[in-house]
């Protein structure tokens, strides 16, 4: 037998299958015949659902049909199985582009530049995304980098002051593609509109879909394995550094939540003041100041996480992202810049703030300190999601390490305002600002848990909420509303400040 035979033997029936339906869908998707490339990709994709190859073609497939949220779950797919892939983070930041998600976009833009700085695509389509922000000074960087000096020019016109239209161009075919069918890119136009000026957009700028640097090609009608040399591990973000147990105690143990309290590196404290120093023959006792003020440092950043809890004030480190809100701001070390953070409904930004006013969440980016002060009567916890997810009250939540992805949510209610909650899971720790101490219920499938309102934190583990009336008027109006928590888990709940 010829190795060519002993191969053909070796092959199932699933394989050859699945090899044709990838080569013939390859071949209808660079004609540009779409549709009909849909259907042998998909069947493909059935027969491998983890094969690269498959998953890369159909995605295309997805987003050129407009199916940008099936195309977003086979790229998220790919960058998950592939962290260090820059390609595979410039696609998934092309379909958030797509669809408007511009910080999602950015945030997988910036990680393949990161990974390959000399990706001028990966630039490229990051100036765009800061331009749609309306970040033009670093959306003019951006474009330097990727050797676009038209594009830098006109971010230089736009900070000037200067207007211009505004249109977002489609993505287009790749090179083999448009030569079997050229596909005319069409212009949408806009509604981001920040003062003083509109943001520029390139007139006829070529944003191409990035599959043809990625892991397979279209090239001459067939598909194509193009080698990637990703490293040996995948990049992964690091479990966070242990930390001490929280002293408080639950009546209650929470068996999956972890609590834990940060301990403030160790500083004189405020009221012990040094010694003054005296001039002979006096008596006074003034401090002198170059004496006083290193005892009265506020307190730092620790190892042991982003959160020091202090006496008095609290601090969160920023090295890359931090989510936090900003109420008793009184001092930030080092260079750190802040983005208002928006609400997230099915992993996709919404056009709503995260917060409102002086409360409202925004994005800490770069490398320094947050002082602040807490709000009277109120207690402030640092926990460790561990490997669970938990949903948490908006308004009891002041800040969480950017590992921790989150969705934001409501329960309705007839009776009492909706109860905004946000949904949290990954590994990463959170700070929570309560108005008394952390404590459990454990929630059985035959026991469901009710909390007052007034008192109701979040809860842990697969559990349904539903408002009802605690007490009720004679004429039937609820005066005093509660969740119930039926299911398996357990009921965050913070006991009243005394």
């Amino acid at each position: 037998m010829t190795t060519r035979a002993k191969g053909r033997a070796e092959t199932s029936p699933a394989d050859d299958e699945f090899l044709q339906q990838i080569h013939r869908g390859g071949e209808l998707l660079a004609a540009n015949k779409t549709l009909e490339a849909k259907e042998f990709l998909e069947r493909a994709h059935q027969l491998q659902p983890r094969n690269e190859k498959a998953q890369n073609l159909l995605g295309l497939c997805y987003f050129k049909l407009g199916s940008f949220d099936r195309a977003a779950e086979l790229y998220e797919m790919l960058v998950r199985d592939n962290p260090v892939d820059p390609t595979l983070r410039v696609n998934l930041g092309l379909v958030y582009l797509k669809t408007n998600a511009l910080q999602r976009a950015v945030r997988e833009f910036e990680t393949a530049t990161d990974l390959a700085p000399e990706h001028q695509k990966a630039q490229n389509y990051l100036g765009l995304a800061l331009a749609q922000m309306g970040e033009y000074g670093r959306a003019r960087e951006h474009f330097l980098l990727a050797g676009s000096d038209a594009m830098a020019d006109k971010m230089s016109r736009a900070i000037a002051g200067e207007n211009y239209a505004r249109g977002t161009p489609a993505p287009v075919p790749p090179p083999a593609a448009a030569a079997a069918r050229p596909a005319p890119a069409t212009r949408e136009e806009a509604s981001v509109v920040p003062p003083p000026a509109p943001p520029p957009e390139p007139e006829e700028e070529d944003i191409r879909f990035a599959e043809d640097e990625g892991p397979s090609a279209l090239t001459d009608g067939e598909v194509t394995p193009v080698p990637a040399a990703p490293p040996e591990e995948p990049a992964s973000p690091p479990p966070p550094a242990p930390v001490p147990a929280v002293v408080e105690k639950s009546a209650v143990p929470l068996t999956k939540l972890q609590l834990t309290r940060v301990a403030a590196p160790a500083v004189a404290p405020a009221d012990s003041e040094p010694a003054p120093r005296r001039a002979a023959g006096t008596e006074s006792t003034t401090p002198v100041l170059g004496e006083l003020a290193p005892s009265l440092a506020l307190e730092g950043a620790g190892a042991g996480g982003p959160f020091v809890l202090g006496r008095g004030s609290f601090s969160i480190a920023v090295e890359g992202e931090v989510l936090t809100r900003l109420d008793g701001l009184v001092a930030i070390q080092g260079q750190l810049a802040f983005q208002p953070e928006m609400k997230r409904f099915r992993g996709r930004a919404t056009d709503k703030p995260f917060g409102d006013g002086g409360s409202r969440m925004v994005r800490a980016r770069g490398k320094g300190v947050l002082h602040l002060e807490p709000a009277e009567r109120r207690t402030l916890l640092a926990v460790d999601l561990g490997e669970d997810s938990a949903y948490f009250r908006d308004e009891y939540l002041f800040a969480f390490e950017e590992p921790v992805m989150f969705e934001n949510g409501r329960v309705p209610s007839d009776i009492a305002p909706d109860l905004d909650l946000v949904h949290l899971r990954g590994q990463g720790r959170v700070l929570l600002s309560l108005p008394g101490p952390l404590r459990s219920v454990a929630v059985r499938p035959e026991e469901a848990v009710t909390v007052p309102l007034t008192h109701l934190v979040g809860w842990q583990g697969n559990l349904t909420p539903r408002v009802v009336p605690l007490l009720k008027s004679p004429s039937g109006e609820a005066l005093r509303a509660a969740v119930e928590l039926g299911g398996e888990g357990f009921a965050l709940i913070a006991l009243g400040l005394r």
